[in-house]
């Protein structure tokens, strides 16, 4: 019997903004963050990778559109990240998971460094889960 998935940590929180700029210079300037990557993605998006410590990071996704009203896309909290020990993988997660109630309505995402399931919370908040194939 192999054992069972469990979360062992925070991987990452994921937060949006409306100018990565300003974002950055608190983040980075001011709490002293260091930014491991930055990239530019379709539609205007920016995203920063910040060191926290212990492998912990924060994700910052910019987009002026971030700021829409009621019923957009929101600043804020986007997501929590929880790394999990999955040692039978991916597959074994989603099948615990399953027996447990819940499920994800979409496939599993092949990342840099392992591989995410996204679930929602009963308030509808973004949870991701990450099984690591590889260090950061």
């Amino acid at each position: 019997m192999t054992a069972a998935p469990r979360i062992v940590g925070i991987d990452h929180v994921g937060i949006k903004a409306t100018d990565m700029d300003r974002s950055l210079a608190f983040y980075r300037d001011r709490l002293g963050l260091a930014v491991l990557r930055r990239l530019a993605r379709e539609g205007g998006l920016e995203v920063a990778v910040l060191a926290v410590g212990g492998g912990q990071e924060i994700n910052l996704f910019a987009r002026a559109g971030f700021d829409a009203p009621p019923g957009g896309d929101p600043v804020g909290l986007d997501h929590v990240c929880f790394a999990v020990d999955a040692p039978d993988g991916m597959d074994a997660l989603v099948a615990a998971l399953a027996a447990r109630g819940a499920v994800s309505d979409r496939p599993p995402q092949t990342r840099r460094d392992g591989v995410s399931l996204f679930l929602s919370d009963p308030d509808g908040c973004r949870i991701e889960l990450i099984v690591k194939t590889q260090a950061p």
